[in-house]
């Protein structure tokens, strides 16, 4: 009579997508808002230069692949092929 009980994380895990989703979601639209008003404002030589210093600094960053891998734990975890 020692059965195990495993606990059920399904709905856990569905949430945190949902969230992540959504918050890949309402990012992507904003990042799609920047680049429109970017266009909009490019004939305009005083916006267009200030606006483009902020899209560098905003969208166009560069991370190095370690960084990720580093964040996810890709390091930490053993290897199972």
């Amino acid at each position: 009579m020692n059965e195990q009980l495993y606990f059920n994380d399904q709905a856990h895990i569905a949430e945190k997508f949902q969230l992540i989703e959504e918050h890949l979601t309402d990012t992507s639209k904003m990042a799609v808002l920047k680049i429109r008003n970017w266009k909009l404002v490019e004939h305009l030589p005083e916006t267009s230069l200030r606006y483009q210093k902020h899209m560098h600094q905003t969208l166009f960053n560069v991370v190095p692949n370690e960084f990720i891998l580093c964040e996810v734990g890709y390091y930490f975890s053993p290897l199972n092929n």
